[in-house]
């Protein structure tokens, strides 16, 4: 049976356009165009597209996948056999961090503790590397993101910060944030509370409430910030990120700053712990 690209579009899901682009490129052409100017689809270019649909889910990129259809010796059912392998090693690996994500959420509920060993069950990302090998700086050190939104579908991120400096007095609007000391001392403000945090000491942080902190007397200190729900946190030091000379609170100025916070979700309310309190290098503050 011969399917037209509107109802092929209707079927798998790929729009008019995309199936127009593919025709374009090369990489699925239809059985034939009528007379009428239509493009007709039969079963074997259905199955293709079920295999660079498949290639796609897997994080194949176009290009990768025209050559992979192009070869030879390509089978489609050796292919089919692959992704299953694929496809269930990625639900393995979903099952883990599904589990992950309950036991991060009754940690920070208080229901139940959770091991330091298991904060990054599911997930395969080397001390000091970036989840996406990219290399974000906060106040121009390492804030690495362990664990993005798209990994668990908004429900919460994970940073990893390494230095000296730390963040000014602000709040989240909509997130509630955890701040797990992997190596050094922090000195903490949360609300009306001064705290000292040293390795394995952790602080909850709720929604809306004040808070700062910093690396304790200019040393290097090594934290995770998990915040729920995820939120803007990623595209957030993307853009800081972006500063580096001069720094952002120079580039800014306070009402430039004011306004990235704001547009990411949270309210900056002044500066950051001063030095004498453990503060660090005054790097992140407005």
């Amino acid at each position: 049976m011969a399917y037209t690209v509107k109802q092929v579009a209707e079927m798998s899901g790929v729009s008019v356009r995309t199936l127009h682009f593919y025709d374009e490129t090369g990489l699925l052409e239809p059985a034939y165009t009528g007379a009428n100017g239509y493009r007709y689809y039969e079963e074997p270019q259905l199955l293709s597209l079920q295999q660079i649909l498949f290639f796609r889910e897997l994080g194949f990129e176009l290009r990768e996948i025209r050559a992979l259809l192009a070869r030879p010796d390509f089978q489609r059912l050796d292919a089919l056999r692959s992704h299953r392998e694929a496809l269930e090693a990625r639900l393995t690996r979903t099952r883990r961090l599904l589990e992950t994500i309950d036991r991060t959420i009754d940690h920070l509920n208080g229901r139940k503790p959770m091991k330091d060993d298991q904060i990054f069950a599911g997930f395969t990302v080397a001390a000091g590397d970036d989840r996406f090998g990219e290399r974000v700086r906060l106040g121009g050190e390492p804030n690495d993101c362990k664990v993005s939104a798209g990994d668990t579908n908004g429900t919460l991120s994970v940073f990893e910060f390494r230095g000296r400096g730390g963040w000014p007095r602000h709040s989240h609007h909509e997130q509630d944030e955890w701040l797990y000391v992997v190596d050094g001392e922090l000195e903490c403000e949360v609300g009306d509370r001064r705290l000292r945090l040293g390795r394995g000491e952790s602080v909850f942080v709720p929604r809306t409430v004040a808070h700062a902190w910093a690396a304790r007397g200019g040393a290097p200190v090594t934290a995770l910030e998990v915040y729920s729900p995820a939120g803007r946190l990623e595209q957030f030091f993307r853009e800081v990120g972006k500063y580096t000379d001069p720094p952002i609170h120079e580039a800014l100025g306070v009402q430039g700053m004011k306004q990235l916070f704001d547009a990411h979700g949270m309210r900056l309310l002044g500066p950051g712990l001063d030095w004498d309190e453990g503060a660090g290098p005054p790097a992140a503050r407005p």
